[in-house]
């Protein structure tokens, strides 16, 4: 007797109304949002003038802060003991440069293993 196979879970759809915001008054004047992802509905009241304006400039300060090491180009990688880096060849972009306990070597993977074409210091 053959087993049945597991039935395969449709792929979920994407709906055409995910973050969508509605916007509807109330009696009393003040605004309510709604913002709908999916099967999930979030209502909140819709922020005073004053509350915007201050949430704003929180937010322009805040991008001030940030923006020295927003703009400053590059990424730090740290390197760990006995933990190989791999970067590019410039000369060559069919070679990798392996970086490792301060020696460097330049090679390509060969079965998954990385073989040496040659070693520098």
């Amino acid at each position: 007797m053959l087993a049945k196979k597991p039935s395969v879970p449709a792929r979920p759809t994407r709906d055409a109304n995910a973050g969508r915001i509605v916007v509807s008054t109330v009696n009393g004047g003040s605004a309510f949002l709604t913002v709908r992802f999916g099967a999930v509905s979030v209502n909140a009241v819709s922020p005073g003038d004053d509350e915007m304006r201050r949430n704003v400039s929180s937010g322009q300060a805040a991008l001030a802060r940030a923006l020295p090491k927003l703009i400053k180009p590059g990424v730090t990688v740290k390197s760990l003991a006995a933990v190989p880096l791999f970067r590019a060849d410039p000369q060559d972009p069919s070679r990798l440069i392996r970086e490792v306990d301060g020696k460097m070597a330049t090679g390509r993977f060969v079965n998954g293993k990385f073989k040496v074409l040659s070693a520098k210091r």
